[in-house]
Formats: structure tokens, sequence, C-alpha cells
């Protein structure tokens, strides 16, 4: 393949990547990353096009726009990776950029030789490249999708091809020059770029639905105002907790929390203010919790906790450590809040092991501290306790 030919190639290449871009930007107007990825694309594009263009007639002007096209679309790149971990912009690029438009214009000025103005470009992009690859590597953290190691092996090529085009350039500096005729320079300038850009834009979009599926999958199985899981989700768990409980022949507490007077904070200070106030309770009770644990907004002002383990002789640990935190605990409004809670526990031995049965326990313990005086937590009487005292009643 001739060196046009495979220039046109990586134009079409490009431009085509640029229009996947722009739609996946204008389909989601609120994500920046997707801007900052499509308009790296059309400035890479356009890099392409000039130097092919300018390939053999090299015009002063066209080079200095070409070369800066290419340099700014890296960076946009990498800006566009920062803002896809929600990290800042990081303002090295705006350097590397400067650095880059002064040096080259010099090289230009004092007729430097193009090995020099190649090496200055493939050193800068080689860079930026480092610099992306490392955002992708600290950013992802130990647990890497295949998308972020997809854009790590790109990376990895590209930036390869840009070492090895700063080597050739010394030795051999007219077979990696625009124009070239050599199946060497084709490869380094053209193919090699080409596979690594579609490599890299490919993960760049399947790191951004990796998040959006994740994100879609989070929000299926969690409450989207606290952050607790749903109750589908806690229900879920539940029953699942009490299938490992019974067949291990283990205990399991559950536990009904639900705040005092929650209708009068929404009704004097605002559902906004509510809200607020429900997102503090959930953290306080998920702090109280062990990380066993499972919390789960059951419904409204109520939250359920499944308590792995938790037997009948300190299930009342559980409920007087919740109402004591909550009660100490500094809500955002004046006014104190505090939670009745209701508590049942599976002990082996009892005959009813459903979980409908254990639900209906404890919720029936929550009216129950209501009616008391609220501020509280009552224990489902355990049937086992049960049988042992009518037994003892009847033995008398």
């Amino acid at each position: 393949m001739d060196s046009f030919t495979a220039g046109i190639a990586l134009i079409v290449t490009q431009l085509c990547v640029a229009v996947v871009m722009a739609g996946i930007s204008y389909a989601t107007p609120s994500e920046k990353c997707t801007h900052y990825w499509m308009l790296s694309e059309i400035l890479i594009a356009l890099g392409v096009s000039m130097i092919v263009a300018n390939a053999g007639a090299p015009r002063y002007a066209i080079l200095v726009i070409a070369n800066n096209s290419l340099i700014w679309g890296a960076i946009l790149q990498w800006w566009g990776v920062q803002t896809f971990y929600r990290t800042p912009v990081n303002q090295l690029g705006w350097l590397l950029g400067a650095v880059f438009f002064v040096l080259f214009a010099l090289f230009l000025l004092t007729d430097a030789r193009v090995t020099s103005r190649g090496a200055l470009s493939s050193a800068t992009v080689l860079s930026v490249f480092l610099c992306t690859a490392y955002t992708l590597w600290v950013r992802a953290g130990p647990h890497r999708t295949f998308g972020n190691m997809l854009a790590l092996g790109a990376l990895a090529l590209l930036a390869m091809n840009n070492v090895f085009r700063i080597v050739a350039l010394t030795r051999y500096s007219s077979a990696v020059q625009p124009g070239t005729t050599s199946a060497i320079g084709v490869t380094v300038l053209y193919l090699v770029p080409l596979a690594g850009s579609l490599l890299y834009a490919a993960s760049l979009l399947l790191l951004y639905f990796e998040r959006v599926l994740g994100e879609n999958r989070h929000l299926a199985t969690h409450d989207e105002l606290t952050g607790l899981l749903n109750r589908r989700a806690i229900v879920a768990a539940g029953e699942r907790e009490l299938t490992v409980a019974l067949r291990n022949h283990q205990s399991l507490a559950i536990a009904f929390v639900d705040a005092d007077f929650f209708k009068k904070i929404n009704d004097e200070l605002g559902h906004s203010v509510g809200d607020a106030v429900l997102c503090e309770l959930a953290q306080v009770i998920k702090m109280t919790c062990r990380d066993v644990d499972l919390v789960g907004r059951y419904g409204g002002e109520e939250f359920c906790i499944i308590l792995p383990g938790v037997s009948a002789e300190n299930v009342s640990l559980v409920g007087e450590r919740l109402v004591r935190a909550v009660r100490q605990y500094r809500f955002c409004i004046q006014d104190p809040v505090s939670v009745s809670v209701g508590l049942a526990v599976l002990a082996p031995g009892d005959d009813d092991r459903s979980w409908t049965n254990l639900i209906k326990r404890a919720d029936d313990q929550l009216y129950r501290a209501k009616e008391l005086g609220r501020d509280r937590f009552c224990i489902a009487p355990n049937e086992v306790v049960r049988r042992a005292a009518a037994a003892a009643v009847a033995t008398a």
C-alpha cells in the first residue's frame, strides 16, 4: 500500500470515529468526556488530512496547524479520560500544548531539519499518551474492566509506534516521513496509527458504556435517594440469607427502623429537607451496622436491616445501638430525630421459618414500639423461648 492510499484510509477512519463520537456526544449532552473525545477526533482527522495533503510541498502555516491539531487532539483525549473518571482536568495539558507550539514554530523559523520537527511531534504525543495511560491505570484501581485494559493496550501500541518513529528518524529519516514509499514508513506513519486509533476509540466508547451499564445495574438494586438497597433487593437478600441460615443452622435477625414523626418534618420544613434527613438517617444506620449486615430502604421513611448471625441473646444490643446512634446524631434540622425499631430473630428450632413470618414479626414489634411512645426498640418473642416457657408451666 502506498503512503497516499494509507493516508486516505487513516483520514476516513478518523472522520468515521469523529462522526460516531459526535453522535454519542449529542445523545449525552451532560457528559463532558464525550465532548472532549468528539473534539479530539475532529482535530486528529483535520491534522492527518492536512499532513497528507501537504506531503511533498510543505507549507509552514499548514504544518503548524496540522501538527498542533494532532497534539491537541491527543490532549483532549487525555482530558476526556480525566473527565470520565470525574477528576479535574490537568493543567499540564496546556503546558505541553504551549511548549510544543513554541518549539515547533522555532524549528520552522530556524529551518531545522524535518527529522527534528518529526521527533518533537512524536515525543510530545508520546508524553500525552503516557499521561493518559497513567490516568487510566491509577483511576481504574484494582478492579479493571475490559475497556480499561483495551485502552491501555491501544495506548501501548501507539506509544511504541512513536518511540520507533523517533528512533527511525535518527537513522532512516526519509523512510518515516509523509510521502514515503517505504513499507516500514507506511506502516509506522499510517497503518499502526490507524489500528491503534480504532482500538483506542473503541476502548473509550466501551469504557463509557461499561459505566452506563454499571450505573443501571446499581439503580436496579439501590434506592436513588439514600444509596441503600431498594425494597426488591433487600427482600431478595433477606430470603437468600434466610436460606443460608437454615442450611447452616445459624441465627438470623431482622430489624425494621422507622423515623418518628417524619410527616411533621415534611409538612413543616418541606420535602427537600425531609429528603436530606432521610439521607442522613440512612448513613447513620449504615455506619452503626456491621460490614456483613445488609441495609435497605423498605419504603418511605422505613428501613430494613438483615443481621446474619445475630442471636436472641444479643439482638437487644443491636436495637439499643441503633436507637442511641440516631438520638445522639446532630441532623441538618434543629429538632431532634428519633427512630422506632422492631426486631425479630430466627433461631435454630423455630417452627415457622418463612421470610414472610419473620418480616411480620419485626413489623409488629415496630408498631408496638410506636404505641409505647417511640424512640425505643421492641423484640419479638422467640419461638424457642416461648416453647420452653410453656413447657415449664405445664410441668409445674
